[in-house]
């Protein structure tokens, strides 16, 4: 009796597993839209210089950087890469959007250690309530 309820313990266990996956559904991949390149000019100007930024161009390009000089007419921006590459000018008509990066979100590495853990953790949990039973 005691096999069959530890059996059934571990198969539940096993199968309700898989629910808590990280990849849920995507969102649509949307063309950037046109925006006001004097608003843009005038919004880029308020980011301090030195700001980790995320850009989109209006060509879809999309980039992490470093904000280094903004006027109402370009930026000047270099990226965030593991070499060194000189910076960039881009127009403020061809920006389609900047944001600050804050760049403490969730990554897929992370929810697999997360993912890793919480299953041995469990894992180890049920063989400790097995012994336990069993005495």
């Amino acid at each position: 009796m005691l096999r069959r309820v530890l059996a059934f313990v571990v198969a539940a266990s096993m199968a309700t597993t898989g629910c808590a996956s990280a990849s849920g559904g995507r969102a649509a991949i949307q063309s950037p839209s046109v925006v006001d390149a004097t608003t843009m000019g005038e919004y880029v100007q308020r980011i301090p210089s030195g700001s980790r930024v995320k850009v989109e161009r209006t060509n879809g390009e999309f980039m992490r950087a470093t904000l280094m000089k903004a006027t109402t007419q370009e930026i000047v921006v270099q990226r965030n890469t593991r070499v060194p590459e000189p910076p960039i000018q881009i127009p403020v008509s061809e920006l389609a959007r900047i944001t600050l990066d804050q760049g403490g979100g969730t990554s897929t590495a992370k929810a697999i250690g997360i993912g890793i853990a919480s299953g041995a953790a469990a894992f180890f949990a049920l063989i400790a309530l097995a012994y336990a039973i069993s005495d």
